[in-house]
Order: structure tokens, then C-alpha cells, then sequence
């Protein structure tokens, strides 16, 4: 995974003392004068630590910048290094409490630092570590932790190769996005929603039983298609897994009071703008996107979006290589 952290932080006088969290579940803790290089070598691979060559990262956990000599940050790191698991998820959860660890904390000037990437940061489901429950009626995020269960034994190559086999199956049964509880969450926070394109209604089966509101339509909707036209149905899935009704684009200005999701909406296709430009028009104001431009949606939609801030933007637990993210906008 590349991971670019989008930083110039190199301060005289300071440095910062980290802590990653490895694909391993253990924490590797180091400091550096310059964090934005120091991390994009951590995240490339071509950091001289052995330990995060072998277990690659997969977040920063905590970071902290100390006004002091390089000694000073040195018996930080020590201190860190040589606290235990649980030590160490405390002091990830609570980073006030680093002086708590520390002799002559009150001579130093060290401070909790927002250095992580969050909503730049590319993830990549290979590196996901679910919560208890996060699979819970969600089979095709349990499936596609099984295949990364056991391709990891086989070495990261076998991994790449299982996955890239079974994605396209994957997709046809399920959905192109993976969903994962933090999205979900985020989501349903809009709802109620009014989804276009909404295929197998997949992650409107998701997000309804997370507690959302929310109306699916396709234009195509799976299933519906006549025996002797086959060419008629939905050309990406078979099945439904809510009850997605025939609507195309124009839905979304008949539901302004819903908060338009858009999933994937087809690449090159007109459809992303055409629900976007009669929502609008409708008096809609909060627009939830997945996907990206290489993805989906067509030009003159991400030349839409380009002209406005999104409110939040976050990566999704993608397949390995599909940088797309959840993106919020308000009008």
C-alpha cells in the first residue's frame, strides 16, 4: 500500500514522536525531525526500520511534537517502546496522558499532534482489522475477509492473486464499494436518502440495518428483466437484496427532502449528473457520493463537484488498488 502524506513539517527545534499501528496489531513507535518524509517512508516501505519493512503499517495511531534536543525526544520514545500492549492502546486512546509516563514531564514541552492522514490516507481491505460484530449481516465484507484470511498465509502475491480471481464475482453478487461499519455509519448519519443506481441494493440493505431511512432505485432494477430479453435487465447483477424500484434519474427531484446517495454511478454516463441537476433543482441539499474519477459518474459531474467543498471526505476500506471515497457535499 502507498500511503502520501500531504505535510511539510520539518520545525526547527522540534520533533515528533509516533506511533504506528502495524498490519500485525502491534504499534512501532519512532521520531523524526521531518514527519511528512519519515511517514511516506514508513508507508512506501523504504524506511530503514526492519520492523515496518517486515509488518507493514497500517495507520498512524498517535503522533506528538516536543519542543527539545534530540535526547529529549529519545527518552519519550524509550518510554513508549517500553510500555505494554495495553499501555500502549491507552495512551493511543487518551495522548494527554503522555506526560503520565514521563520523568520531569513538567520540563518538557510536548504536545499531542494531529499528524495523521485520516481523509488523504488510501486504505486498502487487506489491511482492515474488524471489530466484534462488523460482519454481522454484512456476508460480502465477511467473504472478502475470509480470502484475505487465507491468502495471507500463502504470502502477499498469492493474496493479490485470490483477490483479483473473485472480485468480479464478488461485485456481481454484492456491490462494487465494500461496505464497512465507519461508512455505513457516516451514511446513515444523512438519512433519511433516496439512492439512484441503486443495482442490487446491497448497501441499501446495509444502511437500512444500521438504521437508515432510505428509498433504492435503478433504472434496471435485477430480476425484472423479460425471459425472452435478457439484454433488458441490469447488466451488472442478477439479484436483489432490497427492494430496489424502477426509477431513473429524475427520482431525485421528486425526494428533495432526502439526501441523494450515489454509489458508483455508472462511468462516462450522463445518470450522476442528470440525478444531481434534478435534485437541485428540486431544492435537495446534501449529496453522498462513492466513488472516484476513474470510477464512476461522467465529466461534467466531477466538474461539478470540483466547484464546491466537500463537507467530509474519506477513503473506503477498498479493494487493493481502487482509491475510491465517501464524500459529503451540502448546497
Amino acid at each position: 500500500m502507498t500511503q502520501t502524506v500531504e505535510l511539510a513539517m520539518k520545525e526547527p527545534g522540534h520533533w515528533f514522536i509516533y506511533m504506528l499501528e502495524c498490519e500485525n496489531g502491534s504499534f512501532y513507535t519512532g521520531l523524526t525531525d521531518d514527519i511528512a518524509r519519515r511517514f511516506d517512508e514508513h508507508f512506501r516501505g523504504t524506511a530503514k526500520a526492519k520492523y515496518t519493512r517486515s509488518f507493514r503499517p497500517v495507520r498512524i495511531a498517535r503522533c506528538w511534537r516536543l519542543a527539545g534536543t534530540r535526547g529529549d525526544a529519545q527518552k519519550v520514545e524509550r518510554a513508549i517502546q517500553r510500555m505494554d500492549r495495553k499501555g500502549k492502546e491507552g495512551l493511543v486512546a487518551e495522548p494527554g496522558i503522555i506526560h503520565d509516563i514521563l520523568r520531569n514531564a513538567d520540563k518538557l514541552e510536548i504536545v499531542p499532534y494531529d499528524a495523521a492522514p485520516g481523509e488523504q490516507e488510501e486504505r486498502d481491505i487487506t489491511r482492515y482489522r474488524p471489530g466484534a460484530g462488523d460482519t454481522t449481516g454484512n456476508p460480502y465484507l465477511e467473504e472478502v475477509l475470509s480470502l484475505v484470511r487465507a491468502g495471507r498465509r500463502a504470502g502477499r502475491e498469492a493474496l493479490m492473486q485470490a483477490l483479483a480471481e473473485k472480485r468480479g464475482e464478488l461485485i456481481s453478487r454484492y456491490a462494487f464499494p465494500i461496505p464497512t461499519p465507519d461508512i455505513v455509519e457516516q451514511i446513515v448519519r444523512r438519512s433519511p436518502l433516496i439512492e439512484i443506481g441503486a443495482g442490487s441494493g446491497y448497501w441499501a440493505l446495509c444502511l437500512r440495518e444500521a438504521g437508515a431511512d432510505i428509498i433504492a432505485c435503478d433504472i434496471r432494477p435485477p430480476g425484472e428483466e423479460l425471459p425472452w430479453d435478457p439484454l433488458a435487465g441490469n447488466r451488472w447483477f442478477e439479484d436483489e437484496w432490497f427492494n430496489v424500484t424502477e426509477g431513473d434519474a429524475s427520482m431525485a427531484g421528486r425526494h428533495p427532502e432526502r439526501s441523494l446517495f450515489l454509489c458508483w454511478p455508472p462511468l462516462h454516463d450522463p445518470m450522476a449528473m442528470d440525478a444531481l441537476t434534478s435534485y437541485r433543482a428540486a431544492g435537495g441539499k446534501t449529496l453522498v457520493y462513492i466513488g472516484s474519477p476513474g470510477s464512476s459518474g461522467d465529466e461534467a459531474f466531477h466538474r461539478e463537484l470540483s466547484a464546491i467543498s466537500p463537507e467530509l471526505s474519506v477513503g473506503l476500506w477498498s479493494w487493493p488498488g481502487i482509491g475510491e471515497r465517501l464524500m459529503v457535499y451540502s448546497f
